[in-house]
């Protein structure tokens, strides 16, 4: 039964209700009863009952385990050429690219002042965990225009380095032999030769070490150990440790710190007298930062030294910088630096050969520098180095005639001494063709506090370097070098004078006979200027050696 039908079935009902209420109140008017009202409120609207939902929650269908076998069919593709072509034959290997070492060499040679040369090398070659080479040079000389106006030297050099995966170590011994004749003095006087005659001996045994693959903290290390006995004709002996402990750690990319313990320790003992210890001490902690275009380097450096009766404390400063203004074609360099210089027995006289001084009050000499300056290249064969500085020692011994015997040198020391430096260079490098440099040092001494001249030194100082090849068989060099005079003390500690400057030029040439034979030439000396180094002391005139060089 539809809606429509209910509705019409109720549409009836109330009709009929409707008539049948009429026809009641009709009678009851009649009848004269109580008449009564029917008030319908709302009509009716049907309504569909609200449908049931369903809840449903969604599951995953379960893994499939099942590996597939999948087969894949690739026809072949053959390929048919006209060209067909020739069978290859073996044929011989060609050469290693690397020619054989020539690790073994002598040298012969004579000149004309009773100069005898002899050179030996002696190598192992190329080996992947070690290596070893011994080497052996002598040679003399007699001058011709001063009496006893000789020298000659020994060296021999054995040297060592073993390689492993990740460390290296390394160790030399060496024996220095040299003599010289204290020559300057007056001529006329009757003098044994063996009574002017002065030796040096030197021992020195090397043995240090480093890492050789950055590890994993990017930390390198490389500690040193050297010893050195030195002696002389007249009993004097010295005893030097060096001991060297440098490390370095990776922190950033670019940036870097380090830091060196240096332990110098000497001991020099005169003929009869007691002995007496100059000893150096130093700590040099530093940052390093390494970017493109700057490099930066800031220490400060913590020293001891101890020397006959001082002993003193310096906190020195460590601080250079270069900036790229142009990318390496224009560097702007600056720095601030200071450090010591020991003044022991065997660095004076191998500075100055004819000294004889004391040592008892000798004081090690405190160096500072402040400079600035530009370098760079030029193109690609130019390169250039300049700086300007201001620099000032401490306690620097200069050397004078003794006033009692004029052939001796001894040591005044300059409390505090000080000068602008200009150095300049210039290089030219066209492969291994042709190689030039050019350079000189200018110094300014503007203030003196002990001593009224700066004794025995040259403020300039020259040199010219040319070294060209010609056709590969041909070496040609050519070294002239300028220097100017220098003041030095009469025998009466009052009047001074100068020694006058100097031009000096050397030239040297080789020719390869063959692979295994070469000979060469070299002329000292072309100028034959017998300038005086140091006063009473004049050098070697013109003088040439040559002779044959092989190697195997």
């Amino acid at each position: 039964m539809n809606i429509h039908n209910i509705y019409r079935k109720h549409f009836f009902f109330f009709a009929a209700m409707g008539l049948g209420a009429g026809f009641f109140q009709q009678a009851s008017a009649q009848d004269s009863l109580k008449q009564e009202t029917i008030d319908i409120i709302s009509t009716y609207q049907p309504r569909l009952r609200d449908a049931a939902k369903l809840n449903l929650t969604a599951s995953l269908p379960a893994v499939d385990t099942a590996r597939p076998s999948l087969k894949y069919a690739v026809p072949s593709l053959n390929l048919n050429f006209m060209y067909q072509a020739a069978p290859l034959k073996p044929l011989a290997l060609g050469k290693d690219s690397l020619d054989l070492l020539q690790n073994n060499f002598i040298k012969l040679g004579y000149g004309n002042l009773s100069t005898p040369l002899v050179q030996a090398g002696f190598g192992s070659g190329r080996h992947e965990n070690y290596n070893y080479g011994l080497f052996v040079n002598y040679s003399s000389s007699k001058g011709k225009d001063i009496k006893y106006q000789d020298y000659s030297t020994l060296n021999a050099l054995a040297a060592g380095t073993y390689l492993l995966p990740k460390f290296q170590f390394n160790a030399s011994l060496a024996y220095d032999r040299n003599t010289v004749h204290y020559y300057g003095y007056d001529q006329t006087l009757p003098v044994e030769k063996g009574d002017i005659a002065q030796t040096f001996n030197q021992f020195t045994v090397n043995v240090g070490a480093n890492n050789r693959t950055t590890n994993d903290w990017a930390f390198s290390f490389q500690p040193k150990v050297k010893f050195i006995l030195f002696n002389d004709s007249h009993k004097n002996t010295e005893n030097t440790f060096v001991f060297n402990i440098p490390v370095r750690k990776q922190i950033f990319e670019d940036i870097f710190i380090k830091a060196e313990g240096v332990f110098d320790l000497t001991t020099f003992k005169a003929d009869g007298d007691r002995s007496f210890n100059n000893n150096i001490v130093a700590i040099h902690p530093a940052v390093d930062i390494i970017k493109p275009g700057f490099v930066l380097h800031a220490g400060v450096n913590p020293t001891w030294t101890n020397t006959p009766g001082i002993n003193k404390f310096y906190l020195l400063p460590d601080i250079v910088n270069e900036t790229h203004l142009i990318r390496k074609k224009l560097i702007l360099s600056s720095g601030w630096i200071s450090y010591m210089e020991k003044n022991s027995y065997r660095n004076l006289t191998s500075r100055n050969p004819f000294f004889t001084g004391s040592m008892a009050e000798m004081q090690n000499t405190r160096i500072e520098e402040k400079y600035t300056g530009i370098k760079g290249t030029l193109g690609s064969h130019f390169n250039y180095n300049t700086k300007f500085a201001s620099v000032t020692w401490y306690n620097l011994p200069l050397f004078v005639n003794d006033t009692l015997d004029s052939k001796h040198f001894i040591t005044l020391n300059e409390a505090e001494l000080r000068a602008f430096q200009l150095h300049a260079e210039v290089g030219y490098i066209q492969e291994e063709k042709l190689q030039g440099r050019v350079s000189f040092d200018w110094y300014n001494y503007n203030k003196q506090q002990s001593q009224p001249q700066p004794w025995a030194l040259p403020a300039f100082q020259g040199d010219v370097f040319v070294s060209y090849i010609l056709m590969k068989k041909l070496h040609l060099n050519a070294d002239l070098f300028a220097m100017s005079g220098a003041y030095y003390r009469s025998a009466n500690k009052i009047d001074f004078g100068k020694t006058d400057g100097a031009w000096d030029m050397n030239l040297g040439a080789s020719f390869d006979i063959t692979k295994n034979f070469n000979i060469w030439l070299n002329a000292n000396n072309i100028f034959n200027t017998q300038y005086q180094r140091y006063y009473l002391y004049p050098s070697y005139g013109f003088n040439i050696v040559g002779g044959l060089l092989f190697k195997f």
